[in-house]
């Protein structure tokens, strides 16, 4: 046990040179559906409903239950907005973006059938693009730590495993932030106990879209089924900046340090979802769907830190970089299980409800050898989590009134961190028979510990420091189709 501790405490550290952890693992594992405003404004709780654009990434069996051919697009305006508390101080910052949330075309034909026999009705194509993901975000962490400093886990981690070539132990001491006492064969730093000031902001950018390619076909009207070939691919940047301050010169020497890093990853992965709805009365519909792992080869990573030091005598003020890494390996993320459950009340309204199991314990960084650490931290750190989604629609004439609610569990075991997330939903409608016209908002929040970093021997210097936070987004979606 104390092994693996010291694996997660070194790999979530920022005392790693190699950004690639299993914090990246599960930032790539996690798919966040967006789909079409109406799937969003009812909780993307249509793994049962079908006839949506939106569950060609859910369960392709919901492209059989489309009768008539659609085109459509969906833009979307993301706000992401970050509180923090951090030694009772608070911190707020907020980011907007941009996106497409859903594009594509369904095609229907029809199955002759000249003796009205039972069999198959219906078959149907569909291609286009799903976003699984949005990584734009901005938070602030700030406050004044009396227990120590990133230098102090910085000392520490040197004198657990020593100082190598190009690693953030290096740059410090090259940044003359830490040194080696010969004398007692230990580290130092000029305030390992802490009493400054720190400043942590993180900018990160992204997205995480799914190119679909599916195929579905409808038994009778009650069974229908679908499968579809998922191609996810994924751009992701954040730079950050932490900084330390002497405010109180408690330190004849030291005056204040920048960490500047930044991180560039890409990748493309393919995926295959099965998905089965049964119809077993015209007022019940359940469905169930199975996704495969999806395989993210060669990603590539570019990662790169520098330091800035201050000093108030003795020492000339300090500019140091490290080399750009440039890293490539291969994730492969956890298959997923959802199965759902949707009640048709004449046609006046619906009400449905999706569960999805996923173990994030169970996804993988390659090569295996390399990075067996990292997954060892993965086995440990993050465990099953449970989501459950829950969706409504009235209709009233062609106007359509939607709700929704999502709550999923945290990912993260051994209480690492919180994590669970919350989905409140709303929209309207409008449909005719030729076109349509939805409407979506959504509101999420997900609470989490954030740790700076983290030191090895806590009863000798503190534990880690974490600031608590709020992840807080609203998502305004529209989606326009037309039907032929």
């Amino acid at each position: 046990m104390k092994k693996i501790n010291l694996i997660v405490a070194g790999l979530l550290s920022t005392t790693m040179v190699l950004a690639q952890n299993a914090t990246d693992v599960l930032r790539y594992s996690t798919v966040n559906y967006t789909g079409t405003a109406r799937s969003a404004a009812m909780g993307n709780a249509f793994g049962a409903l079908g006839a949506d654009f939106s569950t060609l990434s859910i369960n392709p069996a919901g492209i059989a239950v489309y009768k008539t051919s659609e085109a459509l697009f969906s833009p979307s305006l993301f706000q992401g907005k970050t509180t923090s508390v951090f030694f009772n101080k608070g911190g707020e910052d907020e980011k907007y973006n941009f996106n497409i949330a859903s594009a594509g075309v369904v095609l229907t034909g029809d199955i002759p059938n000249r003796l009205e026999q039972p069999g198959w009705r219906n078959i149907q194509f569909g291609f286009g693009v799903n976003r699984l993901a949005n990584y734009n975000n901005r938070l602030m962490i700030r406050g004044f730590n009396s227990q120590n400093s990133l230098l102090t886990s910085y000392v520490d981690y040197a004198d657990h495993y020593g100082v190598a070539d190009g690693s953030p132990e290096d740059l410090a001491v090259r940044a003359n932030l830490i040194w080696y006492d010969s004398t007692d064969g230990y580290y130092h730093n000029d305030l390992p106990w802490g009493g400054i000031e720190q400043l942590k902001s993180i900018t990160t950018e992204g997205y995480m879209n799914e190119m679909v390619l599916s195929a579905g076909a409808n038994y009778n009207d009650r069974v229908y089924i679908g499968v579809t070939l998922g191609i996810p691919y994924f751009s992701y940047y954040e730079l950050s900046s932490f900084t330390e301050t002497d405010v109180e010169n408690r330190s004849e020497y030291f005056n204040s340090f920048t960490l500047h890093e930044s991180l560039e990853t890409s990748g493309t992965g393919v995926n295959l979802k099965l998905g089965v709805i049964v119809r077993p009365s015209n007022w019940l519909r359940v469905g169930a769907a199975y996704h495969t792992p999806t395989f993210f080869t060669s990603v590539q990573e570019t990662y790169s830190s520098k330091i800035d030091s201050y000093f108030d005598k003795d020492y000339d003020d300090m500019h140091v970089s490290s080399q750009i890494g440039d890293y490539q390996y291969d994730i492969t993320t956890p298959s997923k299980l959802i199965g759902s459950m949707a009640f048709i009340i004449g046609n006046v309204a619906t009400l449905s409800a999706d569960y999805q199991y996923v173990d994030y314990g169970n996804a993988r960084i390659r090569p295996t050898g390399e990075f067996s650490d990292v997954n060892d931290a993965v086995s440990y750190s993050y465990k099953a989590q449970n989501i459950v989604r829950l969706g409504a629609e009235y209709r009233y004439g062609p106007f359509s009134f939607r709700g929704g609610f999502g709550f999923a569990d945290s990912p993260f075991d051994h209480k690492l961190n919180d994590g669970e997330k919350i989905n409140l939903s709303a929209g309207l409608g409008y449909r005719e028979k030729d076109f349509f016209v939805d409407l979506a908002y959504v509101h999420s929040k997900q609470s989490e510990d954030y740790y700076l970093y983290h030191i090895i021997d806590t009863e000798y210097y503190n534990s880690s420091p974490v600031a608590t936070s709020d992840l807080i987004s609203n998502n305004f979606m529209l989606t326009f189709g037309f039907k032929f």
